[in-house]
This record gives structure tokens, sequence and C-alpha cells, in this order.
């Protein structure tokens, strides 16, 4: 196995072991192991990427490591035998960061880049890509979003000075593409499931970690390409050098500035501000959740101060979500398709409620077998036909009324039994069944944003849904969120049969 072996270095290198501050002029590696090529920052000054002054340095990674190789077999294909890796791995910075360097025994040829320091006030998208009030709208976006709070990028730092004293958080900031996502989501204006304000700009000290990718390079015609690298290795051809947004991992610890009332159980979504002397629950921060988002909106949420967790597609065309109360809310524009090898079996010990705005249909290859404790009732609402291919029997313990307002026809293909102790036809009246009573129905409001706009409506329809269920799943925004009022949603506020 190939040894790193310690070398003199030259006399005429003036360098030490460091370590360094250095500007990032090239991260093609040609090797794939994350390397760079840098300038070193020296008080004295240089010319960032001239030629005689650039090192090239490898990646030193927090941790990462493989299987030893003196134990590694000879058989190329036996997974037994080969190494294998794991370890802490990020994409190296984009060209112009500054990282901190070192050299081993000042050897300009064992150069390691192992730190990233980041721009002065360049921090507000990391790690969750939060919102903000200071917003630049290009022409079109105030109209199309309709709220003065979306997600933003950085601080344009040619078009504005940012100095020490300098306000800046509340420079106007370009909309992230985020916030198109949002929208179609439906969650623009959800500042749970949707818009966050996890920034490491929230507050000091900082309660808001996390991970943010940069996200894939912007190819799109028109995006900002350049030459990167030094003139020796310089790319050959221009190279994108703009970020479509990246995915985000954020642990956030809630900003205890602001307080929930009462839990996620108790009551609505509402928060004291500590600043203006209010209070609520001390140990119910805003804020605090553990959530996993792509950058086109796909999320896996576990909020803490609203005691949920959500799960969502980047399009709004699906979510599901488990609440403080046990309520499992679920929303489907398509199918929910349901497979098991052996039981499916279904329990409510209270009501099961189906409907369905067109058939219900069921088979059963064998036996089908329906009981019920109580009385049996049921209402049709044109023909009702039973159709057998064997015997049809019906009997009680006690008696039988058949009861119809128009004709009853009895047909069969073979012989007619009627048994009893006495057969009255057409004599004494029979008793009249007692009508099976309608259920009753329940207003939902619709949320369809393939039929309503944004703008004003908030993709929710005038013509509500009349259905037998009290709480119907919609797509974003819903109202029916448990936490927005858990006190309306209890059990029995919600039993179909109050």
């Amino acid at each position: 196995m190939a040894q790193v072996k310690r070398e003199v270095a030259s006399k005429s290198s003036d360098i030490s072991g460091g370590p360094y501050l250095a500007k990032i002029i090239s991260h093609l590696d040609p090797t794939f192991m994350g390397g760079l090529e840098v300038t070193l920052l020296r008080p004295d000054g240089n010319s960032v990427g001239e030629g005689g002054q650039t090192y090239p340095v490898r990646y030193a990674s927090p941790f990462a490591g493989q299987t030893a190789f003196e134990f590694q077999g000879a058989n190329s294909d036996d997974f037994n035998d080969t190494q294998k890796s794991y370890g802490f791995w990020f994409v190296p910075p984009d060209v112009g960061n500054t990282v901190l360097v070192f050299f081993v025994e000042g050897d300009p040829s064992q150069g390691y880049w192992l730190a990233c320091v980041p721009d002065k006030f360049s921090n507000h998208m990391t790690p969750g890509i939060a919102a903000s009030q200071a917003v630049a709208f290009a022409e079109g976006e105030e109209e199309k979003y309709d709220t003065k709070t979306v997600p933003v990028a950085e601080a344009n730092r040619r078009a504005n000075a940012l100095e020490e004293n300098t306000e800046i958080d509340k420079i106007k900031r370009a909309v992230h593409p985020i916030a198109d996502h949002f929208l179609e989501e439906g969650l623009l204006e959800d500042d749970v499931r949707g818009i966050t304000y996890s920034t490491s700009r929230r507050n000091v000290p900082s309660s808001v970690y996390g991970i943010s990718t940069p996200g894939p390079l912007d190819r799109r015609d028109g995006a900002k390409k350049t030459f990167i690298g030094k003139t020796e290795s310089q790319s050959p051809l221009p190279v994108p050098v703009s970020r479509l947004g990246g995915s985000q991992f954020v642990m956030d610890d809630g900003d205890d500035r602001y307080q929930r009332r009462t839990t996620a159980s108790e009551g609505g979504y509402d928060y004291a501000d500590t600043l203006d002397g209010d209070a609520g629950e001390p140990t119910i921060p805003s804020d605090e959740y553990i959530r996993l988002r792509t950058r086109t909106g796909h999320q896996l949420l576990l909020h803490t101060s609203e005691d949920l967790i959500y799960i969502g597609n980047s399009r709004g065309t699906s979510w599901i979500e488990m609440t403080s109360d046990g309520k499992i809310d679920i929303f489907a524009e398509d199918s929910v398709s349901i497979h098991t090898k052996q039981d499916l079996n279904i329990r409510a010990d209270r009501d099961i409620n189906m409907e369905a705005g067109r058939n219900i249909n069921m088979r059963s290859v064998e036996r089908f077998h329906t009981e019920s404790g109580g009385d049996t009732e049921i209402v049709v609402g044109a023909n009702g036909n039973i159709t057998t291919i064997g015997n049809m029997n019906i009997g009680t313990g006690i008696a039988n009324y058949f009861s119809a307002g128009g004709n009853t026809n009895i047909l069969s293909g073979g012989s007619h039994f009627e048994t009893a102790s006495t057969i009255h036809m057409n004599g004494i009246p029979a008793t009249p069944a007692t009508p099976a009573f309608t259920l009753g129905l329940h207003d939902n409001v619709v949320v369809d944003p393939s039929a309503v706009e944004w703008k004003e409506t908030r993709y929710q329809s005038e013509e509500p849904l009349s259905s037998i269920m009290k709480r119907v799943p919609m797509h974003e925004p819903w109202s029916g969120h448990e936490n927005l009022d858990p006190l309306a949603v209890k059990p029995d506020l919600t039993d179909r049969e109050a």
C-alpha cells in the first residue's frame, strides 16, 4: 500500500505549517476526493489566482474511514474481501469562498483544507432558507404570492454596501425559488408546515442547528457561467456558478422569545411575546422542531412546539399528519391503495364512516358476512336488487314483515317456499316497516387549487362538500388541522351521531 512519506520542504518556500486563510480558485478535483486549489490570503497582499501563489489542498474530513487495507483479500468479486468506506462528506464549497488550510510540516505538497469561513452577513439562508418581510419582489411576484412574508435569498453584496453598522436584515432580498413550491403546496402562509424562520441570524446565541446543501448547479439557458481555475488549469469552457437551492436538515431548539400559551392539545396556535412582558408556557418555545426538506418541498417534519408529525410531497397532492390528540389525517389527490398478503383488520371503537362520491364496490371471492348487534337499516334511493345463484333465505327469530309503498315482486327460477304457522295473503294488513333514517350531512370547506386561484381565495371554493363526515382532509391550506383549534375537534365534537 502506498505510504505518505515525510519530505523536507524546499528552502525557497516561505510556507510554514499554518493555518492560513485561503480563497478557493477551483474545486474541480479530477480525483473526486474533494480537493481544492487555493490562494493564500496573506497580510502583505497577493493576487488571487495568480500563478505561483496557488496551492493544491486535499480535503480533511471531520470523520471518514474505510476498512483496513491490511485485512483485504484479493478477490475482486467478493464483497467480504473488498474495502468498505464510510464517513462525513460534503460537496466542496464554491469558488470564491474562504477556507482554512494548513501544510504538514510546512510542505507545500501536503496541504489540507479543514474548515470554511463564511462571508460576513451571508448566513440568512442557513440552514432553513428562512422567510423575511424584507423582500425585493420582481415584477408580478407581489401580486402572485399576495403576502408580505416569503423565503428569501441573501442580500446582494454588489448592490448594497455591507458595513459593520449596516442593518443587514432590513435589506431587501430576492425571493427564493422554494416560495413557488410553497405556493403550489398551499403552505406559503403556514409557518408550521411551510415557511420557516429558522435562520442562523434569528437570535443570539443561535438556537438553530442544521445543514443546507448548495443545491444543483443552475444549468438553464441564461444562467450565470464563467471560467474557473488558474491559467494552467482553467476550465476549458465556462461553467455554471449559480445554484438552484438545496435541501435542508434543520434541528431548531426554538425561539424562547415567543412561548405557546397552552399545549397543542389544550389550545390553538397562539404565542406570547416575552419581549412585550407577556408570558406563555416556558417549556414550549416557538419553532422547536426537526425538519428534513428537499429544495422542491418534499418534507418530513417533527414539530415539538405544535406536537405533530407531518409528511408532505412537493406539489401538495398528498400529505399525512399525526396530531397531539392522536388523529391521523390523510389527503390524497389520487388513489390510496392498500394491499396485504394476509388480513386487513380495521377496528373503530366508535363509528366507521365510509362515503363515496360515486360507487362503493365490495367483492368477496368466498363468503361475505355482515352482522350487527342491533338494528340494520338500508335506504335505497332507486331500485333495490338482490341476486343469488343458489338459495335465498330470509328469517328472523320472531316474525317476518315485508312492506313496500309500491309493488313487491318475487321471482324464483325454481320452487318458491314460504313456511309459517299461519300465512296471511291479502288478509290481515301487514304491520308497516319502520322507515330507515337517512344519514345527516355536514358541510366541509373545499380547497382545490385546480379550480380556484390563490389570490384572495387561498384555493378555497365557495361551494362546500356535503358529507356524512364532519372532518374531511383537503389540499393545503386546510383549516381543519387540529393544532389550529384543538378544542373544536375533540372526540365529542367530531362524533357524527351527535
